[in-house]
């Protein structure tokens, strides 16, 4: 009875020490991690914008 208490103790020790190390290195990691410019440029989203003027250049070029 006494090595099941020990166990169980070990088991539930092992799991707060492994789960506030990955706590600890999520806070970490979100406080240090910076997004650069060139990163912000290349994730920024595109114009949702459609330009008839060049649909109009395409429909002709392909009725040629």
């Amino acid at each position: 009875m006494d090595s099941d208490r020990d166990l169980l103790l070990v088991s539930v020790f092992t799991f707060l020490t492994v789960s506030l190390w990955v706590f600890f290195e999520l806070v970490k990691t979100t406080k240090t991690t910076t997004v650069t410019p060139t990163v912000q440029q290349v994730i920024a989203p595109f114009s949702s914008t459609l330009e008839t003027d060049i649909v109009d250049v395409l429909e002709k070029k392909s009725a040629l």
